[in-house]
């Protein structure tokens, strides 16, 4: 048995200086760059499919349109995470209506979403989180020539609520974004919310 373990313990040792003298099984991902402060890409993830969502990173103000006035809507950032793998949306939207006093104490909501390509279905994945306590993960996507449209069914319902985001691209410094509803899975469907989205010169 004795013979046994000094080769072990010899390829113990060499296990331990590999290990301290550097990684073994890879570089490690700083905060930043998980968060995508600092993207990183990774060689999973850069097919162009990953990167029809890149048309809207960056950091926004919101304008929402409120009895056919323009009036502060928010921000939302975008940012690529993960190496490019996925594109983190965070919001907070205000003066979006009463509807929202109730839910989160103000009329207004923020949260934020979690979008990756799909490479067998061929679409986008979006998973919604929210301060009213909202996970929403049904939406779907796909990219068209001048945005990328989602569509998913509304929280806690019977299936037959269907919520619609669609986003496009107005020049390199304004999207706008539209919020559609319908309550016949699809055949109809009623406006929600209007919002511009004006690029910020000196982004935080």
């Amino acid at each position: 048995m004795i013979k046994y373990l000094l080769p072990l313990g010899v390829i113990g040792t060499m296990f331990l200086s590999n290990i301290s003298s550097g990684p073994v099984f890879g570089q490690s991902v700083t905060p930043e760059e998980l968060l995508g402060i600092a993207p990183y890409q990774s060689p999973s993830c850069n097919l162009k499919d990953f990167h029809e969502f890149d048309f809207m990173h960056g950091e926004w103000d919101l304008k929402v349109l409120v009895d056919g006035k323009w009036r502060p809507g928010g921000y939302s950032i975008h940012r690529p995470a993960l190496g490019g793998c996925v594109s983190f949306d965070y919001v907070s939207y205000e003066n979006w209506g009463d509807f929202y006093q109730a839910l989160t104490g103000r009329n207004g909501l923020a949260g934020f979403a979690i979008n990756s390509y799909d490479k067998e279905a061929r679409n986008w994945r979006q998973t919604w989180f929210d301060d009213a306590g909202t996970v929403i993960n049904s939406f779907r996507g796909r990219r068209f020539i001048d945005g990328m449209r989602f569509v998913g069914h509304a929280p806690e319902d019977n299936g037959s609520e269907l919520q619609r985001f669609e986003w496009k691209i107005l020049g390199d410094t304004m999207r706008a974004l539209n919020v559609d509803m319908s309550t016949d899975g699809g055949q109809n469907w009623t406006r929600m919310a209007t919002v511009q989205m004006i690029r910020r010169v000196n982004p935080q």
